[in-house]
């Protein structure tokens, strides 16, 4: 259980990692890589199919992404406090979404928690990292297994 959240996590610092060196048709990137690896426009919520008929988060988009190669949207949010993500959780599960597996941390170091949260609504699949401050969601569609 414990790995799956792992591996997710190293997953969205992939997706940080090849957010942060996507570069436009001016930036060099070419062949079908350049064209799976959308970025999507900061301060403003993604509106398309992975998103839709999702709850729009309280906060700032700070940056997000589409992948269309791996089939997910990632969008990393500012200005979410620690009331509004429990808030936007219970949101979550009046849409149907209920917790699959769940992970919380103490950062050596810091003193807060971090969480980790797998949600499924049987449709979409909903990954969700939140510290003071920052809340990340990797959204794909559930894959039966």
């Amino acid at each position: 259980m414990k790995r799956q959240m792992l591996s997710i996590a190293a997953a969205l610092v992939l997706l940080l990692t090849a957010c942060s060196q996507q570069r436009g048709p001016a930036g060099g990137a070419e062949g079908p890589e350049a064209q799976a690896v959308t970025v999507l426009d900061a301060g403003v919520w993604p509106e398309n199919e992975y998103t839709a008929g999702l709850p729009v988060p309280p906060g700032t988009v700070e940056a997000a992404m589409l992948d269309t190669e791996h089939q997910n949207c990632w969008i990393s949010m500012v200005g979410m406090d620690e009331r509004a993500y429990e808030d936007y959780l219970a949101l979550l599960a009046q849409e149907g979404f209920s917790v699959v597996e769940e992970v919380t941390e103490k950062i050596r170091g810091q003193e807060y928690m971090s969480s980790g949260l797998l949600l499924s609504d049987g449709e979409k699949a909903l990954s969700i990292s939140y510290i003071p401050d920052r809340f990340g969601l990797y959204i794909s569609f559930a894959v039966d297994g």
